[in-house]
């Protein structure tokens, strides 16, 4: 004959108060789920985006590695955001991406022109500047171009100032009556109408070198 042991009274009263309190628990985190519906709005349906693989600097021509896709909720899906990333490949960027950025249109030059054109905003000029020497110049820097005159009269202009360098180069012709010059730097800054006037006549008749400007003077002061 086989006896069941019987549990003792206590254990019963422990048991007991454990599945009040279990059960107690329960019901007080599906009240605090559904206070956290209530006052959390609804993001919405996932929205696939496109998003940057790494830090994208600008004037790049964007390429299939480049970019990603994610999904985010709808609500939070930034104006402008591109959904599908074939639509992209091939387009350069119009400012920097951050890695893991939602690329948008806004961050896009213009489609229909080279790298360089994309980044001529309208009204300005990308002009082709030769400086003699090595400079310690690049894409995204603003800088003063110096013209020098040579002859009885050899003085210095400034001849464009904070234009900011989109492109360099090897290799430009020389000022008027004098060879090429194979180790000049050419440059390619963003300019208005009258400064690349005033670079294309400096660029034939004088030497032209530079000065880089600072974050202090990123900025050109107007009257």
């Amino acid at each position: 004959m086989l006896f069941r042991r019987k549990l003792p009274r206590a254990s019963f009263v422990l048991l007991s108060v454990s599945l009040v309190c279990a059960a107690s628990a329960g019901l007080v985190m599906q009240a605090y789920a559904r206070r956290l519906d209530a006052i959390r709005p609804d993001g919405g349906p996932p929205t696939p985006v496109v998003t940057a693989t790494r830090t994208i600097t600008r004037g790049t021509t964007i390429t299939a590695d480049l970019l990603a896709t994610a999904s985010l909720p709808a609500r939070f899906v930034p104006p402008g955001a591109v959904r599908d990333p074939d639509r992209v490949v091939g387009r350069v960027t119009s400012t920097d991406l951050a890695a893991g950025e939602v690329v948008t249109r806004l961050r896009l030059a213009g489609a229909g022109g080279g790298r360089i054109a994309s980044l001529v905003p309208a009204g300005m000029r990308a002009v082709q500047v030769p400086v003699g020497g090595t400079v310690g110049v690049e894409p995204g820097d603003l800088v003063d171009v110096l013209a020098t005159f040579g002859g009885g009269g050899a003085h210095t202009e400034l001849t464009a100032e904070g234009v900011e360098v989109l492109a360099i180069g090897r290799g430009a012709a020389g000022p008027l009556g004098t060879a090429a010059q194979p180790d000049a730097v050419g440059l390619v800054v963003l300019a208005d109408a009258i400064q690349a006037q005033r670079l294309a006549f400096a660029g034939t008749f004088a030497t032209l070198s530079i000065a880089i400007r600072g974050p202090a003077d990123a900025v050109v002061a107007t009257a």
